[in-house]
């Protein structure tokens, strides 16, 4: 499920429950009990924002920590194949051409692999279709590396080839850490919880207020949206369109052999 409709979600549960909250604390109020009640519940409601501040921070910092991780893997597996083009230049005219036209077929791999980042099938057949690229490459300069004249030009392009292909591992890996979903389900119960708790002692106190209870669902669920979708950057309106540039740009490289 993308970012929105989680969120939106959220923000309707949150008042649900705070209305709740208030509605079954005002059947009680006339009760003797409810003022200690009141009381008691105040303390464990400030306990509640705060151990929801505290977990909506920790898994904020979580997700802009992997969105930077990825936008770095994204340059430097980029720059890590531009030097495999640049080694290229070293082959002979054959020999070049036919590695170009195979490092054209992985760029374009590497390239839908972001577009398709979101789609689990489509995922899995870009790496295999990217792995079976990276096994062609390295047999073809593997194979070239036996002929005494082309021996400066494999050690190059071998090291390159190597630290190309271990950033693509990296990154596809990267790609799929995701925000696990019971931390999903705690933000949801934690969330919930607290506009009840609040919606409670407000309305035992006739102070209930819709538009404070609708602000603050609002804010808690861009929180979670803004969370949620620098987790799965593509799918709202947080996107790598820079980094992915450093790919894009790769291809007048490629475009004569």
């Amino acid at each position: 499920m993308s970012s929105l409709p989680i969120a939106v979600l959220l923000a309707f549960l949150m008042l649900l429950a705070a209305a709740a909250g208030a509605a079954w604390s005002a059947r009680q109020r006339n009760q003797s009990a409810n003022s200690a009640s009141q009381s008691s519940l105040s303390a464990v409601e400030t306990g509640l924002f705060g151990l929801l501040g505290l977990l909506l921070a920790f898994t904020f910092s979580g997700a802009a920590s992997r969105f930077d991780n990825r936008a770095s893997l994204l340059v430097d597996a980029a720059n890590a194949l531009h030097g495999v083009i640049l080694r290229a230049d070293l082959y002979p005219p054959a020999e070049r051409a036919e590695l170009r036209s195979a490092l054209r077929l992985y760029l374009d791999a590497q390239i839908a692999f972001y577009d398709e980042e979101h789609d689990k099938t489509a995922r899995q057949n870009i790496i295999q279709r990217s792995d079976d690229l990276q096994q062609q490459i390295w047999n073809k300069v593997a194979n070239w590396s036996h002929e005494p004249a082309n021996g400066l030009a494999s050690t190059q392009t071998i090291n390159a080839l190597d630290r190309a292909f271990s950033l693509a591992a990296s990154r596809q890996i990267a790609a799929q850490a995701r925000l696990p979903g019971t931390i999903i389900w705690l933000l949801f119960i934690m969330a919930t919880a607290t506009a009840y708790t609040s919606g409670y002692v407000h309305g035992g106190r006739g102070r209930f207020s819709w538009a404070g209870y609708l602000g603050f669902a609002l804010l808690t669920a861009m929180v979670v949206y803004v969370t949620l979708d620098l987790d799965s950057p593509g799918q709202g309106l947080i996107r790598r369109d820079v980094q992915e540039y450093s790919f894009t740009a790769l291809r007048p490289l490629l475009a004569t052999p």
